[in-house]
C-alpha cells in the first residue's frame, strides 16, 4: 500500500501534496507501468485522509495522463516515456514534450496577433532610433524611463481616474518580476490572501518566494470581508475590475469595505491587479480602487501583455508614497529589466494616441467575436443544454453545461475532439463541486470558422 508522510505537505493542500508524490513515483518508476492503484476508499483509509482528497488526486493524475481508468476494474499506471543520457544525476530522466495541434484552445487568453498595428509600431520604433540616437545606450533608471512613466500616469488619469505621480511608478519585465520585488519590499512577516476561486499563478508566486499565504472565498460581490477579518492576512490580492476567471466586477460597496479593512491596521495593503481591465464591452470601467483610496494602502499593478503583445514584457506597479520611499531607500540598486529602446518606443506610441486608438479597435473586434460565439452557441444544439454567464468585460465568459459528466471527463472528452478546455473548478483551492460543469471560454484569438467547428465538436459531446 502507498505510504507518504503527509506532515511534509507544508502549505499545499492535501490533495496537491498527494498528487505530487504519486506523480514523482510514476516518473521515477517506483509505480510501474500497468500497476494497479489502490481503490479510493482503501487509500483514504490507509492514509487517514478523506475519500474526496484521493478522488481529487486520481482525477488530476488521470487528467494529465499519468494514470488511466478501466471501467469496473480500477486505476492503472500509464507508460511514461523517459529520455536517459550521460548527464548529471538530476537530469537522468525527463518526460518527453511534443508540441500538439488542436482544433481549438479555449484555455489560452491570448491576443489576436493579426490585429496588432505592426506598421504603426515599426514606424514608431524607427522614429525612436532617430530621435533618441545614443541616448538609447545609456543606463535606464531603476524605476524605468521617465517618458514612459509620464505617459502611464496620464493614461491612468484619463482612463482609470487615478492621480499618481510618475515617480511612484516602477516599470519591470513582466508582473512576475514585479511581484518578486514587491514581496521583498513588504517583508517576510506579511501574510497574503488570494481569492478562491482565483488566478492560481499568484499563489504559486507566493510559494516560490516562501511567503505565507491563505485563500479567502468570494461571493457574488468579491472577496468575503467577514472571512477576511477572521483570517490573519495582512495583504490581499484582488482583481476588482474584472475577476479571472469568474468575470465579476466588484461593486463600489465591497471595494469600500476592503479599503476600510486595510486602513484599520498598519502594514495592511491591497494589491489591485487590473489585468484585462481595458476590455469592457458594456459601459465604462468603474474607477479603480487606487483612485478611491484615502489611506494610501493600494498597490496598483497592470501590464501591456494583453493590450499590446506578451513579448513586449512591459508591466508596471504604482506604489503608495510610504512604500515608494521604502523601495528607494532599500531596493533602488535593482536595475530596470526592460530595455530603454522599448520603453521610449512605447512612450511615443502612447503620446501620439496610437495606444488608445488600438484599444478602441480591439474592444470593437472582441465585442464582435463575443457576439458571434454567443449567437453560434444559442442557435446550436449545445444552446439547449448550456447557459452563458457573462459580465460584459474581458475576453472570456463562463459556460454552464447541464451534463452528468465530471469536469475531468469533460476535459478528456473535449481533448479527444481536439479541444482544450479549462473548468472553473480547476481554479479553486477547495469547494470544487460548487462550480461543477462551468467551462471557461477564452475566445480572443479564434477565427469564426474555427469557432463554428469547435462548437460543433462540443455538441457531439453534450448533445448526443
Amino acid at each position: 500500500m502507498l505510504t507518504y508522510d503527509l506532515s511534509q505537505r507544508g502549505k499545499r493542500t492535501m490533495y496537491e501534496f498527494l498528487y505530487e508524490k504519486m506523480k514523482d513515483d510514476i516518473l521515477a518508476g517506483r509505480l510501474a507501468k500497468g500497476e494497479k492503484l489502490p481503490s479510493k476508499r482503501a487509500l483514504s483509509e490507509h492514509l487517514a485522509v478523506s475519500v474526496k482528497t484521493v478522488e481529487n488526486t486520481y482525477d488530476q493524475l488521470l487528467l494529465e495522463g499519468y494514470i488511466r481508468s478501466e471501467e469496473k476494474k480500477g486505476y492503472y499506471v500509464n507508460h511514461i516515456e523517459k529520455v536517459t543520457g550521460n548527464g548529471p544525476a538530476y537530469a537522468s530522466f525527463v518526460t518527453k514534450y511534443q508540441e500538439e495541434e488542436y482544433l481549438a484552445d479555449f484555455t489560452a487568453n491570448n491576443i489576436h496577433y493579426e490585429k496588432f498595428p505592426f506598421a504603426t509600431w515599426a514606424k514608431v520604433m524607427r522614429e525612436t532610433l532617430t530621435d533618441y540616437d545614443t541616448s538609447l545606450l545609456k543606463t535606464v533608471p531603476f524605476n524605468g524611463v521617465e517618458a514612459l512613466r509620464v505617459q502611464i500616469a496620464e493614461y491612468l488619469y484619463r482612463y482609470r481616474g487615478m492621480q499618481v505621480s510618475p515617480d511612484h511608478i516602477i516599470v519591470g519585465a513582466g508582473t512576475e518580476y514585479l511581484y518578486s520585488r514587491l514581496l521583498q519590499l513588504l517583508g517576510q512577516d506579511a501574510i497574503y490572501a488570494v481569492e478562491n476561486p482565483g488566478y492560481r499563478k499568484i499563489a504559486k508566486l507566493y510559494e516560490a518566494n516562501h511567503s505565507k499565504w491563505t485563500y479567502i472565498d468570494i461571493d457574488k460581490q468579491g472577496m468575503d470581508v467577514d472571512a477576511l477579518r477572521q483570517s490573519q492576512a495582512t495583504v490581499i490580492h484582488v482583481s476588482p475590475e474584472h475577476h479571472y476567471p469568474i468575470g465579476l466586477v466588484m461593486p463600489v460597496g465591497r471595494r469600500q469595505e476592503l479599503l476600510a479593512w486595510a486602513a484599520q491596521e498598519k502594514e495592511r495593503y491591497i494589491i489591485e491587479d487590473d489585468f484585462d481591465c481595458e476590455f469592457r464591452m458594456v459601459g465604462r470601467p468603474i474607477p479603480s480602487m487606487q483612485s478611491m483610496d484615502r489611506s494610501h494602502r493600494v498597490i496598483y499593478m497592470n501590464t501591456f501583455s494583453k493590450t499590446m503583445v506578451p513579448s513586449l514584457r512591459i508591466s508596471y506597479m504604482v506604489l503608495p508614497e510610504k512604500l515608494m520611499e521604502r523601495y528607494i531607500s532599500t531596493m533602488n540598486f535593482y536595475s530596470c529589466t526592460v530595455s530603454g529602446f522599448e520603453q521610449y518606443a512605447l512612450a511615443s506610441f502612447m503620446e501620439k494616441g496610437y495606444f488608445e486608438r488600438h484599444i478602441r479597435r480591439m474592444i470593437n473586434y472582441y465585442k464582435q467575436q463575443r457576439d458571434f460565439i454567443k449567437k453560434v452557441i444559442k442557435v446550436s444544439e449545445l444552446g439547449k443544454v448550456c447557459k452563458i454567464i457573462e459580465t460584459g468585460a474581458g475576453t472570456h465568459f463562463l459556460l454552464h453545461i447541464d451534463t452528468p459528466l465530471s469536469d475531468v471527463e469533460i476535459k478528456w472528452a473535449a481533448k479527444e475532439k481536439g479541444i482544450l478546455l479549462n473548468c472553473l473548478s480547476e481554479f479553486c483551492f477547495e469547494n470544487r463541486e460548487r462550480y461543477k460543469g462551468l467551462l471557461i471560454m477564452n475566445y480572443s484569438d479564434m477565427e469564426e470558422r474555427q469557432l463554428r467547428k469547435a462548437i460543433a465538436a462540443l455538441e457531439e459531446i453534450f448533445c448526443e
